[in-house]
């Protein structure tokens, strides 16, 4: 039994990469789409800060201006994380037009969240340098900050997945911040793992302008869809386990597709070992959390192929 469970989890993780690859056409032109408001969103930083001082309320602003592209992003990575056929550019927007009222507000709520743990952390690590003391505060406020990280992970998921109200999102968000640590954890590896390899090319480059530039064509073309990718890919199963139903879904996954695409679909879900298929036609076996006749199993199993 646990072998089987070790190699499902193997499986899983392994399609992650194998949809990553296959899909990145599509990846590619959903992050072209994304970077337009990005680099809009940083030139709209720089020219600020060229006519006022620095301060971290301006470098903030792109949280703010791009969470509703976000969305659109995300719908792209989460629907190739699920197995569907998706067209990069068209989905995009469908992902930001359809989400826009509640990404406007998320993008106000984590621009001031993000705020408030920057200036909580600085602050009361610099008051730990007077008093070891503030170090217990500090660790607090270090806690709050990943606990909103691992939130903003499921937020903009929840909210292209299912049509609920808005304090149910955060709720939702919250319970599974907590819940899924193990996932949260594993998500946040996988952020890492991507910033570790940007940084490990650019310190390999020879001059900094060269790796200045780099950087600009990883973030133009797949960074933030690598990123958004794996993040939803990780968590998906979980807000399809504890928030998903019939009745809030916001795109039915089995809509349009042929009853051969239906049965694949289950097929991979749900493997069929095939000593199942081997005895009496008309014996009952157990498949799929129920109890099937075998001649049923078998004609589904080779319908697949024709």
């Amino acid at each position: 039994m646990k072998t089987k469970k070790k190699s499902k989890i193997i499986g899983r993780y392994s399609g992650i990469f194998q949809k990553f690859f296959r899909n990145l056409p599509q990846l590619i032109l959903a992050n072209l789409m994304f970077a337009i408001p990005m680099l809009i969103s940083f030139a709209i930083v720089w020219l600020i800060q060229r006519f006022a001082t620095t301060v971290v309320i301006i470098e903030f602003l792109p949280i703010l201006l791009l969470t509703p592209f976000y969305c659109g992003l995300c719908k792209v990575t989460k629907d190739i994380a699920i197995g569907k056929e998706v067209k990069g550019i068209s989905a995009f927007f469908k992902g930001v037009k359809a989400n826009l009222k509640y990404s406007i507000l998320h993008g106000v709520i984590f621009y001031i969240v993000a705020l408030m743990d920057y200036f909580a952390d600085t602050f009361y690590y610099s008051a730990a340098q007077y008093n070891a003391a503030m170090y217990i505060v500090f660790g607090l406020c270090v806690a709050v900050t990943v606990f909103t990280v691992f939130c903003f992970f499921f937020i903009p998921l929840i909210t292209v997945t299912v049509d609920v109200k808005f304090k149910h999102i955060y709720k939702n968000a919250a319970l599974m911040a907590i819940g899924e640590l193990p996932k949260c954890l594993l998500a946040s590896l996988s952020v890492l793992c991507c910033i570790a390899i940007v940084t490990a090319l650019f310190s390999l480059m020879g001059s900094y302008l060269g790796a200045l530039l780099f950087v600009l064509f990883l973030l133009v073309f797949i960074l933030p869809a690598t990123v958004s990718y794996f993040v939803n890919a990780i968590l998906y199963p979980s807000v399809e386990e504890m928030v998903i139903s019939d009745d809030n879904l916001k795109d039915k996954p089995t809509e349009g597709m042929s009853r051969q695409e239906l049965l694949k679909r289950q097929f991979e879900e749900n493997p069929i070992d095939p000593a199942i298929l081997e005895g009496d036609e008309n014996e009952l076996v157990f498949y799929g959390g129920k109890m099937v006749k075998r001649a049923t199993l078998i004609q589904m199993y080779k319908s697949i192929d024709e």
